[in-house]
């Protein structure tokens, strides 16, 4: 399978952003499908982002596809409802401290410490996904798979 069409492969390339080989990127995928695996064990929804998937509840992992980190997973908690109801807040009263948005907000970063304590104790190495990339606020991010050593 081919996660990456050479066209996006080469304009990446061009632009000084460089995918990751197809190998670490199938092996991100065999991971996310684990992810989920657990997750769903634990009781939790879970689904691997795909782009013909449509977006649902519950923990949505995304494949890290470029950088250092390139095979390890985005997992995000997504609840549209409370999303929905906190960005229609935002907008209608003018005010990024809506309740809520709060409300959201604190839902996530909740589900962020369960994900966590879920993942590791079934041996996934897992931070908070700040830890990594600043901007993916109350994200998990699962560290790829060390390859082994034949």
């Amino acid at each position: 399978m081919t996660y990456i069409d050479p066209e996006s492969r080469a304009k990446a390339e061009a632009d000084g952003q460089p995918y990751a080989s197809e190998e670490i990127i199938a092996a991100g995928y065999d991971l996310a499908d684990r992810v989920c695996q657990e997750l769903h064990r634990a009781g939790l929804p879970a689904h691997v982002e795909r782009p013909e998937e449509p977006n649902q509840p519950g923990a949505w992992v995304e494949v890290d596809t470029q950088g250092e980190y390139a095979g390890g997973l985005y997992v995000r908690w997504n609840a549209p409802e409370l999303a929905e109801a906190g960005m229609r807040a935002v907008t209608e009263q003018q005010d990024p401290t809506a309740p809520e948005w709060k409300h959201h907000a604190e839902v996530v970063r909740l589900m962020q410490t369960a994900l966590i304590g879920i993942l590791r104790l079934a041996g996934f190495s897992v931070v908070r996904a700040e830890d990594v990339d600043d901007v993916a606020e109350g994200d998990v991010y699962v560290h790829a798979d060390k390859p082994s050593s034949s």
